[in-house]
């Protein structure tokens, strides 16, 4: 009786990186496949992929993400990590891009975070930065910001006054801007984690102005793990 043989060889990629037709195609896709996932963080007015986003394009190339290496960098008073992620590529598991990324308790927004929250954070970001290294422009092409939703903790902002309401300072960034109490409900209505880094994004200066509403996120935050 003849043995059936399995074909063990590797798919081809969806699309080809040198092909201009190819990657237009791409981006298309990505664009379509990105909003109707709600994997985009609106930030300032602008469009930032969350990695998600970035590991669906990088697939579509036939590329996949490895975590290579951790460091524990923590110190008294002070939690933070540093990973390195590789982007290989699925045919002939080359390198094709490196990314580094860390993540500490001492950034405003991650204050309230447990050890793990803190490790797992610093992989996410080194997996987008190893992808924006490489596919940046792709992620131009499909409309959106050339950087990780998870990287934009970094970005500089005017300093806060402090004698300004959370009310104000909110609503410089967003028109129409909420109050403090129908945040909280929104916070309180989320049953994802996911919706809750969408709604602390949206509201980035307005948590990190207010020690009580970082508080009510972090609780919901512990809440929605733990089920």
């Amino acid at each position: 009786m003849e043995l059936q043989k399995t074909n063990t060889q590797l798919e081809a990629p969806s699309y080809h990186m040198v092909n201009k037709d190819s990657m237009l195609s791409l981006s298309n896709e990505l664009k379509k496949f990105v909003k109707d996932a709600h994997l985009v963080s609106n930030i300032k007015g602008k469009d930032y992929c969350n990695v998600e986003a970035w590991q669906m394009a990088g697939a579509s190339l036939g590329l996949f993400p490895i975590i290579t290496d951790i460091k524990d960098l923590s110190k008294e008073g002070e939690i933070k990590y540093m990973a390195t992620c590789e982007v290989r590529s699925y045919q002939d598991n080359k390198l094709v891009s490196i990314g580094v990324a860390i993540c500490s308790n001492k950034e405003g927004s991650k204050k309230y975070f447990d050890e793990y929250a803190i490790l797992s954070m610093a992989q996410t970001r080194a997996v987008g930065k190893a992808f924006r290294n490489q596919l940046a422009w792709l992620m131009k092409a499909a409309g959106f910001e050339a950087t990780p939703a998870e990287e934009m903790d970094f970005a500089v902002e005017e300093p806060k006054k402090p004698s300004k309401p959370v009310v104000e300072v909110v609503a410089e960034i967003v028109e129409d801007a909420p109050s403090k109490e129908e945040i909280m409900m929104e916070v309180a209505k989320c049953t994802k984690v996911k919706q809750l880094t969408d709604i602390y994004f949206q509201y980035k200066q307005a948590f990190d102005a207010d020690d009580n509403l970082m508080a009510v996120l972090k609780a919901k935050k512990d809440n929605l793990t733990k089920k």
